[in-house]
């Protein structure tokens, strides 16, 4: 039997969005598995809460860039908050992150679903990609990466929030910049149907690059 998920986008930092996305979405873990595609901390008001609901639901998590920057020690206002919200626990919590995948493959009674953060560069497999590429991909000679890909797997990412939400056979792109003032979206899989909610408020300004918590 196929196990359901419920796949979210970028949260950020924003808790508060993620607990009502999951209202909204009527999540229950006894049927379905939460998985999130990257980023869920930094920026946003509390990286730690989103960790711990991941974590307290034994969510599917792939590593996206923002996470990338904790583990390497990226220096930073907004990663340094993310730091003295993990505290006394910040050894463990990066011990935990530093085992998430750059990409799951996921079986959906169908072709498969791929997740991860930014997406797949033209012309290969997951499996043949960098970390750098599978974190950060964007736009490839001018064009979204996603133009190249054929499948036969449907791919599930985030990252890209300018962008903004993709709809695609066999593209689906989650980050709706909730951080920003946005929305937080997730769709259910393989079902194939959306959920989002508001943004609180603008956590981060992403044009002066300032925090507004």
């Amino acid at each position: 039997m196929v196990e359901e998920q419920l796949v979210v986008g970028d949260v950020q930092g924003c808790h508060e969005e993620l607990v009502e996305l999951l209202a909204v979405a009527k999540f229950d873990p006894a049927r379905q598995r939460l998985a999130f595609v990257g980023d869920l901390i930094n920026r946003g008001p509390d990286s730690r809460a989103v960790l711990e609901l991941a974590r307290r639901y034994d969510a599917r998590v792939v590593v996206g860039n923002h996470e990338d920057a904790l583990l390497s020690g990226l220096d930073g206002d907004t990663i340094n908050r993310v730091r003295a919200q993990l505290g006394g626990e910040l050894a463990s919590w990066i011990e935990w992150i530093r085992t998430w995948p750059t990409f799951q493959r996921l079986d959906d009674g169908a072709a498969g679903v791929i997740l991860v953060h930014a997406g797949i560069a033209p012309g290969k497999r997951p499996e043949e990609c960098t970390r750098a590429e599978l974190t950060r991909i964007r736009a490839v000679d001018g064009k979204p990466w996603f133009e190249s890909w054929r499948g036969p797997e449907t791919v599930i990412y985030g990252h890209w929030a300018k962008m903004g939400k993709v709809d695609r056979p066999l593209v689906k792109g989650l980050d709706t910049g909730c951080v920003y003032g946005g929305r937080l979206s997730a769709i259910h899989w393989p079902r194939g149907e959306w959920v989002s909610v508001p943004a609180k408020k603008m956590w981060f300004d992403p044009i002066s690059h300032e925090m507004r918590w």
